[in-house]
């Protein structure tokens, strides 16, 4: 009899548990809620109290730059170095290891990666730095002879037109001469103290460098351990079949970044050269210094070319503008081999953006970051509209929209 009580009486407190558990039972609709609205009040908080001391904001995301400086160094020049890593590699396990000894394959191709790479850049401040440098002091020591011809040009320019008063602009220059005559000839003087004020930030420069090249050793060693860990995150994300499409875009884009930039800097290196070798063959003076303005300016697409000419086209106004002529000829030939012959054949398609985004891109890189924004702006803007246009193609997927259809 006592056993049926005692029976009963775990029932009766099972059944209050039951109904209490009922009374007290989580809705995870409203807690999700719940949830969202605290996350849009925290971040909809930290924005406004970004946008409220915007100096101070502008100011932290400055220095940020300025810390990070050395890894978004280490990005580019990995970019730079490994395809001949891959390059390399596929050599040295092809024709030496056989496919053996990946690891000691890897690490012998990113020294001979490396090597490559510095050597280059020796090789560039060996030769071409020097001679530009003669350039640049040549130039300074022509000043006089350049005022002589703005002052020809002035007077041929006020007999043909008396109504047009030069004496003002021959006032201003007999003003600006001296000093600048002073500054072409005492150029040692004034170079040695700005050199001690700026030491700290060589060194500081340099050890940026040197950091960011051992940086980039590591990202290319451990490239497909970054990888791994990456895909790790994106499928604890999404499950598989998004974490495919993840995975797929961002490959996609980062074919997109690298393939414009390797292709542009080879074509680039190539135009210069180029630019270099016919202006010694038309006897243009200033060839290897107007060469690198023009090689490194036509990173910019389509207007590199035009705004590397500009400094020439100035130059040779002052010295001798028969060679004006002979310049712009040189120049707009060589932009239609880029155009039509060497570009297509180095680029492709690797951004398709419509000009008018590249003025964009042009523009807003150039007023943020300075000539490095102008460079990246482009493929960063390429990658973007990459990504909108994927989004876009994925929302309009299976709408049977009669406006698109016309």
């Amino acid at each position: 009899m006592s056993e049926k009580i005692n029976i009963k009486n775990e029932t009766e407190n099972i059944a209050r548990k039951e109904s209490s558990g009922k009374f007290f039972k989580v809705n995870h609709k409203y807690v999700n809620i719940c949830l969202y609205v605290l996350m849009v009040v925290f971040f909809g908080t930290i924005i406004y109290m970004l946008l409220n001391n915007w100096s101070d904001t502008k100011k932290f995301i400055y220095d940020l730059f300025g810390v990070l400086a050395p890894f978004f160094a280490a990005v580019l020049i990995a970019y730079f170095v490994l395809p001949i890593v891959e390059k390399y590699e596929g050599i040295i396990k092809k024709y030496i290891s056989k496919g053996k000894h990946e690891k000691l394959a890897r690490i012998i191709s990113i020294i001979l990666a490396y090597i490559t790479f510095i050597g280059f850049i020796i090789i560039a401040f060996v030769f071409v730095i020097p001679q530009t440098g003669e350039s640049i002091s040549e130039l300074a020591s022509n000043i006089p002879v350049v005022y002589d011809h703005i002052s020809d040009w002035l007077r041929e320019l006020h007999k043909q037109y008396p109504g047009i008063d030069v004496n003002k602009v021959t006032d201003r220059l007999n003003e600006m001469v001296p000093d600048i005559v002073d500054y072409g000839t005492n150029i040692v003087s004034n170079v040695v103290p700005m050199i001690f004020s700026v030491s700290v930030s060589i060194v500081r420069s340099l050890i940026n460098v040197l950091f960011a090249l051992i940086i980039s050793i590591y990202m290319i060693y451990g490239k497909n351990k970054f990888r791994y860990q990456a895909k790790r995150v994106i499928y604890a994300i999404f499950d598989e079949t998004r974490g495919d499409i993840v995975c797929r875009t961002c490959r996609e884009c980062n074919d997109i970044f690298s393939a414009f930039l390797i292709s542009k800097a080879v074509d680039s290196l190539i135009i210069g050269c180029i630019c270099c070798v016919f202006m010694n063959i038309l006897r243009l003076p200033y060839s290897v210094l107007i060469s690198v303005i023009v090689g490194i300016t036509n990173m910019i697409p389509y207007f590199g070319p035009f705004i590397g000419a500009v400094p020439g086209i100035i130059i040779y106004l002052c010295t001798s503008p028969r060679e004006v002529i002979i310049f712009v000829i040189m120049i707009l030939v060589l932009q239609q081999f880029d155009g039509l012959v060497l570009g297509p054949r180095l680029l492709g398609q690797s951004t398709g953006l419509n000009p008018m985004w590249v003025i964009f891109a042009i523009t807003v890189g150039g007023a943020y970051f300075g000539v490095l924004g102008m460079f990246i702006g482009v493929p960063t803007v390429a990658v973007i509209g990459f990504l909108v246009n994927k989004f876009i193609k994925y929302k309009l997927h299976g709408k049977d929209i009669k406006a698109l259809r016309e």
